[in-house]
């Protein structure tokens, strides 16, 4: 267990660095910053001063080994427009992205799981067949339209909830099943595909042959058997949630880094993009080792794996 630890840790500073490699490459081939910060009038000497005081008019490889030894010292610079440290500006909006995600996969688990065991034990009726469209019919749906849909119907047509914003529970209602919707599809088809893999291994007939109640054989043999696929696709999802409810951050004015990465590109705030994408990935590593514990905690045949 410990060699895999540090095993999947070490492949996290990998992915780690080659997404500061990445982001460091195409902010940088994104344009000139010192073209927003400085009026339109400002002489060539200002936007050469300033270029100097944001060390963009060293060579980009200094200044991408000066990057790299600053982040893994935990200093991801200042932002260009206010001057504040890159890692507090982050911290502000990172618990709001937090809760989104959280409640979102929350919402996902506690309905897509029950229903793909449901739609695998009871193959091919009713419930099952609805499932199914359902996921098919959220998985074709754009996040950003279907937040424009539950607005318009639920804050604008029966005023149960607020249009945007944060502040209380109900103003997270609808971006949360909205990201909810789009972890849904995914984990309910995997949940069932992993059952229906299951349930014909002769353990769930002897389960049944025994006498133990169909509840016992589904939450104790079957789901047990079944879910460590499951667990791997959550660890993925986590990490898509913490980067990936943008669009959804957008529409519903959502304070958290997705939004805040927008503002970010949009301004060229250099610092402040690549310090986003470098907590998403670390979060993501974090989360992958955390999910590997997981699946041989719930599964003893792999921990010597």
């Amino acid at each position: 267990m410990l060699r895999l630890i540090i095993k999947q840790f070490g492949l996290g500073v990998v992915v780690v660095l080659a997404a500061i490699t990445l982001t460091f490459v195409m902010v940088r081939a994104s344009g000139d910053p010192t073209s927003l910060i400085l009026p339109q009038d400002a002489t060539a000497e200002q936007r050469t001063l300033l270029r100097s005081q944001l060390g963009l008019d060293r060579p980009v490889l200094a200044q991408y080994l000066s990057y790299v030894a600053g982040a893994m010292r935990g200093e991801f610079g200042r932002s260009y427009f206010d001057g504040d440290s890159v890692t507090a500006i982050i911290l502000r909006p990172l618990p709001n992205t937090l809760l989104l995600a959280g409640t979102a996969l929350l919402i996902a688990i506690i309905l897509g799981i029950p229903l793909g065991v449901m739609s695998a034990v009871w193959q091919g009726g009713a419930l099952d067949r609805t499932v199914q469209v359902a996921s098919v019919f959220t998985t074709s749906m754009p996040s950003f339209w279907l937040g424009l849909l539950l607005i318009q119907v639920f804050a604008v047509w029966l005023g149960w909830v607020p249009t945007y914003g944060s502040g209380t529970a109900a103003h997270l209602i609808l971006p949360a099943v909205t990201v909810a919707c789009w972890v849904f599809p995914s984990l309910t088809r995997l949940t069932r595909s992993s059952m229906l893999e299951v349930l014909p291994a002769g353990y769930i007939a002897s389960a049944r042959a025994k006498g133990m109640p169909e509840y016992r054989v589904i939450s104790r043999t079957l789901l047990r058997n079944g879910i460590v696929p499951v667990l791997a696709l959550l660890a993925l999802e986590v990490g898509s949630l913490l980067g990936g409810a943008v669009l959804t951050e957008a529409v519903f004015s959502w304070p958290g880094i997705g939004r805040l990465a927008i503002q970010s590109i949009q301004r060229r705030d250099f610092p402040v993009v690549q310090g986003i994408v470098a907590y998403v990935a670390m979060m993501f590593v974090v989360i992958t080792v955390l999910s590997e514990i997981a699946v041989r905690i719930v599964n003893p045949r792999l921990r010597h794996t």
